[in-house]
């Protein structure tokens, strides 16, 4: 049955029946889109990144090798300024007889770390050379001789004739001073391997050819004397009469172009994880060499892949913020339109429960008022009980003055009789000191028994202590108990002096019965601060050598009604109160076993006077 009185909701918009829809639209038609849009723009820049890291590598290993090669190109011409190889190329009698290696020539090789190092006549001979077995070899349609003959400086990649190894050739004429002729040449050859031992681990696989498109220096050795393309005949003839390789025929590097691009040819070459590849040259043109360098696409690939992956996850996720936003926001819309509705109904449900929630603080507010009635009591009706345990003992101790005042009295009488009023004052100054001693005992009793608040102050622990002792001293010396007990005059606790010494009685009472039986009784009492210095915390102990306490107990010591005695003997509530005691002066009480009895502990605020 609907009430009259509740309010009927405006119907769904057309929007908020078709968002789900709209979104599932939205993700079928813009999803592939943005797919391809991804795909040709990270693909863009991978290879764009992949060039720029292999051109960086290119033109770093360009210019490691430029200044490697400086280093050597500058010796020949300063040992073309040497008048002995000058004389000994120009006398025809020493020119035709071979020379032992030189030792000039051995020292400059060793301390420039050249490949070799020596000295050709006019006609090509070598007649000096570091390497003995070179002396004599002709040289005379090598590049390097015959740009040197024509009184130009040389610089060459050959392969060399007869050791065939691969070698970079630097030679300078020798000429006669008179007459200005060449008259010689000296080279300096570098190992070609000396200088692409750096690069050939390098994580961009590279290659150099020369200026006829050989293979002249590669990271794969087997690409080695290989060429990019066909050599042509005059190229062929070139090499011939420059005696540049021992051949002219060289197996064609079996490369295939799959397409170009901005950054380079993605091209396939004849080995395992190069069958894509972005190619990238660097021309080095003083050197007439160009150099390849192949980076792999696979890794580009497959960060395109994850680029593309995340971006599409990425405009899923925004396709879904938006319909999560849209659909929050109808909510919400709705959300507010019934709150306005439904606002003066939630203010009335407000005050309902406002007032319930005042009514029922109320309530708990004197059921507290109660428990802590109920508590006064319970510590008042566990003094009265003290002082019932305590009264066979109090009685002796006042029947005793009692009985010494009345003979006291009889005898000051007797005095009185004879006219000896010196003895008979004797006797009433005792019953005075009698008297006063009882008066004594009897307001230890009448402090201990009234009823006190909870309030608590800044009292002197041995106060409360002393009065405790007095109460139970009577039993103290009936069972032989030995006391030490340590001065605490020094010190003042935030406790309630009257609840501290009913707790002291306590503690005291159950050390007694505990001593009861045992051989040894002692009971001490002592103080120390929780940390050296440490003025804030006092920590008071009470400790027997009677029977201890069991381990299983310890856990149930402070539980009300808990008691180890005999039946009738207390009601398990002393140690209760004590501890709810000594916990509302802010404190803690603590038991444990010591090596000869019980020890109870307890802990409270203190400061010294």
């Amino acid at each position: 049955m609907i009430d009259k009185n509740d309010i009927i909701y405006r119907k769904p918009s057309w929007l908020q029946k078709n968002v789900k829809f709209m979104y599932i639209a939205a993700l079928m038609l813009s999803v592939p889109c943005w797919l391809w849009v991804s795909w040709i723009t990270l693909n863009e820049q991978a290879h764009k990144d992949l060039y720029q890291k292999v051109y960086g590598d290119l033109s770093l290993f360009a210019e490691s090798l430029n200044s490697e090669l400086e280093k050597y190109r500058f010796i020949p011409k300063v040992l073309m300024l040497e008048s002995s190889f000058i004389a000994q190329v120009s006398n025809d009698d020493l020119t035709t007889t071979p020379k032992l290696p030189s030792q000039h020539l051995q020292h400059i090789r060793q301390v420039t770390n050249a490949d070799e190092v020596f000295v050709m006549n006019a006609q090509g001979t070598t007649v000096v050379s570091t390497k003995l077995e070179n002396i004599g070899t002709e040289y005379k349609n090598s590049p390097f001789f015959n740009s040197a003959k024509a009184g130009g400086s040389g610089g060459f990649f050959t392969l060399g004739l007869y050791a065939g190894i691969r070698g970079y050739y630097f030679s300078e004429p020798l000429f006669n001073p008179a007459s200005g002729e060449v008259v010689g040449v000296i080279v300096v050859k570098v190992n070609m391997a000396r200088l692409e031992r750096n690069w050939l681990n390098n994580a961009t696989p590279m290659l150099i050819t020369d200026e006829y498109g050989v293979v002249i220096a590669s990271s794969i050795p087997s690409w080695l004397f290989t060429t990019r393309s066909p050599l042509s005949e005059v190229q062929k003839q070139d090499i011939r009469n420059s005696s540049k390789y021992p051949m002219v025929s060289f197996p064609l590097l079996q490369t295939k172009v799959h397409k170009n691009t901005p950054y380079g040819q993605i091209v396939s070459l004849p080995k395992a994880g190069f069958k894509r590849v972005l190619e990238v040259t660097k021309v080095m043109p003083e050197l007439n060499w160009t150099i390849y360098g192949e980076g792999d696409l696979t890794v580009a690939k497959k960060d395109v892949y994850q680029g593309v992956a995340i971006s599409t996850l990425l405009w899923i996720l925004l396709l879904s913020l938006a319909y999560v936003i849209t659909q929050r926001r109808l909510q919400l819309m709705e959300t507010l339109h019934r709150r306005e509705i439904n606002q003066n109904r939630l203010q009335q449900a407000k005050g309902q429960l406002e007032t319930r929630v005042a009514e029922r603080t109320q309530e708990l507010e004197s059921s507290n008022e109660e428990l802590k009635q109920a508590q006064q009591e319970l510590i008042h009706a566990a003094k009265l009980a003290t002082l019932g345990q305590l009264a066979t003992s109090v009685t002796h101790e006042i029947n005793q003055p009692l009985t010494a005042i009345l003979a006291s009295a009889e005898n000051a009488e007797q005095w009185l009789t004879r006219q000896q009023a010196d003895k008979a004052l004797g006797n009433i100054l005792k019953i005075k000191s009698l008297a006063h001693k009882m008066g004594l005992i009897t307001s230890h009793l009448k402090t201990f028994g009234r009823k006190t608040d909870d309030k608590t102050e800044w009292v002197c622990p041995q106060i409360a202590l002393d009065n405790a002792l007095s109460l139970l001293q009577p039993r103290i010396t009936e069972q032989g108990v030995k006391t030490k007990i340590e001065d605490m005059s020094s010190i003042q606790v935030m406790a309630n002096d009257v609840r501290l010494e009913q707790v002291f009685i306590n503690l005291l009472t159950n050390a007694l019965d505990a001593m009861n039986q045992s051989p040894d009784k002692q009971l001490s009492i002592y103080f120390n601060h929780d940390l050296p210095g440490n003025q804030k915390q006092v920590t008071i102990y009470v400790t027997d050598t009677g029977s201890g306490i069991d381990s299983e107990h310890l856990h149930h010591l402070f539980d009300p009604f808990f008691s180890t005695k005999d039946v009738g003997v207390g009601l398990g509530l002393g140690l209760t109160i004590s501890y709810s005691i000594i916990k509302t002066m802010g404190g803690e009480l603590r038991a444990k076993n010591s090596n000869d009895g019980a020890e109870f502990a307890i802990q409270l605020r203190a400061k010294t006077r």
